[in-house]
């Protein structure tokens, strides 16, 4: 069974109505440096512990999605990141799968084939997209 990593992402929109999503996070270490990527969103943190990597992807991805928001650009993001969004109803909002991701991410390859790591599904909540 997976593990949980706990960390937080202090997400802001205008509604202040968001929804849980559930992104695939790989943990691992190289060079004593521990490393999680989100290959849905191609993020990465690095720290020198776990707590450290856990509160860096936190930051990370807070600062990222409201980034994308403040830019107008979140939806665009996560389709470019293979998402699929179907804009008439919220749960039309799928992750891509881990086959789509593989196909397309040399940093998953990379992970998946040549690093020992943990997969980790953690939920998160995201500003609504309608």
């Amino acid at each position: 069974m997976p593990g949980k990593l706990g960390f937080n992402a202090e997400l802001t929109n205008g509604k202040n109505k968001f929804m849980k999503v559930q992104l695939e996070l790989y943990k691992f270490k190289e060079n004593d440096i521990h490393i999680i990527y989100c290959p849905s969103l191609d993020l990465s943190a690095c720290g020198e512990t776990d707590a450290d990597v856990k509160k860096a992807f936190g930051e990370i991805l807070t600062i990222h999605i409201n980034y994308c928001i403040q830019e107008n650009t979140f939806i665009k993001d996560l389709q470019k990141h293979g998402w699929l969004i179907q804009k008439e109803k919220q749960r039309g909002i799928k992750a891509p799968t881990t086959e789509m991701l593989l196909s397309k991410s040399k940093t998953l390859k990379d992970i998946i084939y040549n690093k020992e790591y943990e997969k980790v599904s953690e939920y998160v909540e995201m500003p609504e997209l309608i």
